[in-house]
């Protein structure tokens, strides 16, 4: 599943690139050594951050994902303001304390260190950051990624043995769905890298809060994984949270509006 998503988000990115005529433009981040220094290590962490998440929906631990993504958002705030300075104020501030509260409930009640959440959490965390740094437009990033580790995909599908076993049992519509990876892959990883580079990353980070939510959601509505009383006060904490945090971002926006009104 993985190198199918990396070779069909190649796949997918390439022809929206050439339909857009901007094909050049990966050439011209390959070229960069200021970009690449930051382009080549997200092409590992987020490869290692979907091979993860691949495995832990298939081993039957969507809401230990889910647990991971509600981690994420709290690095990645933790990024924006010792990293790139980010300024935030008291609602903010009272919003990232429920949602650590939130945290701690899930991961006692999980009753184990949670390796899968912390290691989902910390790769796209680090991943966000890497391509705060880079500053490379959506499709380009992700084309410029996907040519970095296709390589490898592209050298698995075609001489590991358990790929040609799985390959000779495929059918029609697990091959459209694998297909269909490069959609699903690219078009949220395109739209986050143009979030990242044009939002505050603590802002990127709470707005995060609506996937894990959504993984939730579908752990225990189609998957039946179990919704324990633990995970309720969680998740009604990480909404508090982000209401107070939305409340706040928005009267921060209104600050510049009203000086220069007063001006």
């Amino acid at each position: 599943i993985l190198a199918n998503r990396i070779v069909w988000s190649l796949v997918f990115t390439t022809a929206l690139l050439l339909a857009l005529r901007r094909s050049s433009d990966v050439g011209k981040v390959l070229r960069d050594w200021k970009k690449m220094r930051f382009m080549l290590p997200a092409a590992l962490t987020i490869t290692i951050n979907w091979g993860l998440y691949i495995w832990s929906v298939n081993a039957g631990h969507l809401l230990d994902a889910s647990l991971g993504y509600y981690l994420n958002p709290l690095i990645a705030f933790a990024f924006g303001m010792l990293l790139f300075h980010e300024k935030c104020g008291a609602l903010e501030w009272v919003a990232l304390g429920l949602a650590v509260v939130g945290v701690l409930i899930s991961t006692i009640a999980y009753g184990a260190f949670p390796w899968i959440a912390v290691g989902l959490a910390t790769s796209f965390a680090v991943y966000g950051m890497l391509k705060k740094y880079a500053g490379v437009s959506g499709i380009t990033s992700i084309a410029v990624e996907t040519v970095l580790i296709a390589p490898f995909a592209i050298a698995f599908l075609i001489f590991s043995p358990l790929n040609a076993a799985v390959v000779s049992a495929l059918t029609l519509k697990t091959g459209i769905l694998l297909v269909l990876t490069g959609v699903v892959t690219a078009t949220p990883m395109i739209l986050f890298t143009r979030g990242v580079n044009s939002l505050p990353l603590t802002t990127v980070g709470f707005l995060q809060y609506i996937s894990p939510t959504l993984q939730l959601l579908i752990g225990t509505l189609f998957f039946h994984e179990a919704l324990t009383n633990e995970r309720i006060v969680a998740l009604v904490f990480f909404g508090v949270a982000l209401v107070l945090y939305s409340i706040g971002m928005a009267r921060r926006a209104k600050e510049p509006i009203a000086s220069a009104a007063g001006e």
